[in-house]
């Protein structure tokens, strides 16, 4: 009866697996892309191999990712890309494994994975090529972990555990935020195992010892970041329209890409206290630590516009699928005719993609552009912002190749991160244009636009006059000629 059991559910973990893999490879950025200049900037660092320390290294992306771009398919950004797909594919295997543990129930497994499969957040990134499918993957992998050393009562169980989780800071110290939650977990659930806990220990730091090594070898280190988060959260308490912004967007971003299974997580939440009261702590800690992470980010001092921070709601995610595991269970009685279960399952998994889908027609009536988000050409932005599919997205190349086209030789182009990240990874990666000088602005309103142009000679380019350049500074030494898509920078 085991075997067989153990059967259904590797076959069922393979069938998730192929599902997101096919959804997510449909819908996959087709190459380079903007986002702010990070995706490109990531696709490039992964054709290079480049490991950088600091917090916003993360170095350990890059050396999981690298295989990735040995595959004989479309170009270096495309391969990229795969790999964000592939690392939420893996996730979500790990969220329905750890849900079938802890409800035996497979209906309900497969539909909480289901749900976070198609929620806003997990899905866009898994078909751009950041970090946070990576990280999805860690935790859900280190939960999955710490739930079967419970139920088996192996210690190799918590020793990987202990070595993952101290491997996962190179990826991405926001991982930190769990750490309440596992150290709970271990203590009760290991009550005085003085030995286990002295070995996970000593894993825990052989694991986190590479981003130790980074950290003591960079001017960058995590003190600013945890400072700026405490800082940032102090702030809530003598800023309540900085916590009611920060509550308010939080639900909202929850019920648009969980729009009929929230009743569902709160219900399971509930459940599981009541039936595995360990397992439940951990996942509100670890909940709780995103969330609060995320509310110390209303402060701009933290880590710029709050809403440019919310895809940090991931971690949180992962804990309400397994919520809305529980919570199915909770209410399987409601649904046991097959034909109930097979509405209440095409209503999970279709009405967000009929949300996502609608969400742009009805909102461009009303909003021609998201605020504060960059226009740029070949990019819907009001699309490009609620829906999560991105294989229309081929913008940031037409922009880029027809910049470079336009550039006389041995020229010096000008430009701010986003569009020198795409540019960057024409010269490096395709070898487009060498002969063309890239230099990156520093950011706009810190005066070090004008001096930095001034040291160069030639034929001087602008990528763009917009709100990241210190226009007025600069027309003060030169004069600004439009020269599409590009600007001349003359002398006076």
């Amino acid at each position: 009866m085991k075997l067989r059991l153990d059967l259904v559910g590797g076959l069922s973990a393979a069938l998730v697996f192929g599902v997101a893999l096919t959804l997510y490879v449909a819908t996959l950025a087709p190459g380079l892309l903007w986002g702010g200049g990070d995706f490109a900037t990531f696709q490039t660092r992964l054709f290079l191999g480049e490991l950088r320390g600091g917090i916003f290294g993360h170095p350990l992306w890059v050396i999981v990712a690298r295989p990735f771009v040995w595959l004989p398919i479309r170009d270096v950004a495309y391969r990229a890309n795969l790999a964000a797909a592939v690392f939420a594919a893996l996730a979500l295997v790990c969220v329905f494994l750890s849900a079938h543990r802890l409800t035996r129930s497979l209906w309900a497994s497969l539909l909480a994975t289901g749900a976070l499969m198609v929620s806003h957040t997990f899905w866009t990134y898994a078909v751009m090529p950041k970090v946070y499918s990576l990280n999805a993957l860690m935790l859900a992998l280190c939960i999955y972990l710490l739930i079967r050393w419970e139920q088996e009562q192996r210690a190799a169980n918590l020793y990987a555990f202990a070595l993952l989780y101290g491997l996962s800071l190179l990826n991405h110290l926001v991982m930190a935020t769990a750490a309440a939650g596992f150290v709970f977990y271990i203590l009760r659930v290991g009550a005085r195992q003085w030995r286990q806990w002295i070995i996970a220990a000593c894993f825990f730091l052989f694991g986190a010892m590479p981003y130790g090594l980074l950290w003591l070898s960079t001017e960058q280190s995590a003190s600013g970041a945890v400072f700026a988060f405490l800082r940032g959260f102090l702030n809530l308490f003598v800023s309540p329209d900085s916590l009611w912004l920060g509550i308010s967007l939080g639900v909202a971003l929850l019920l648009y890409q969980f729009p009929l299974t929230v009743v569902v997580g709160i219900v399971g939440a509930r459940t599981l206290w009541r039936e595995q009261c360990r397992v439940a702590w951990m996942l509100l800690l670890i909940a709780l630590g995103d969330v609060a992470f995320l509310l110390g980010a209303t402060d701009p001092r933290t880590g710029g516009e709050y809403v440019w921070n919310l895809h940090y709601y991931l971690q949180a995610y992962i804990v309400f699928a397994l919520w809305i595991a529980s919570g199915f269970v909770a209410l399987q009685q409601c649904w046991t005719n097959w034909k109930w279960q097979s509405v209440i399952a095409m209503a999970t998994i279709g009405v967000p993609i009929l949300a996502y889908a609608l969400a742009p027609m009805v909102v461009r009536p009303f909003l021609a552009n998201v605020p504060g988000f960059r226009e740029l050409p070949g990019r819907d932005n009001v699309a490009y912002v609620l829906a999560p599919w991105k294989h229309n997205e081929t913008g940031a190349r037409s922009l880029g190749e027809s910049i470079l086209a336009a550039l006389p030789p041995h020229s010096i182009l000008f430009a701010d991160y986003s569009i020198w990240a795409v540019i960057r990874y024409l010269q490096v990666v395709e070898g487009a244009r060498p002969d063309v000088q890239l230099v990156e602005l520093p950011g706009a309103g810190a005066h070090q636009q004008l001096p930095l142009i001034q040291t160069y000679r030639g034929e001087l380019f602008l990528a763009d006059v917009n709100r990241y350049y210190d226009v007025n500074e600069i027309e003060k030494f030169f004069v600004i000629v439009p020269a599409p898509p590009v600007y001349r920078i003359v002398p006076r």
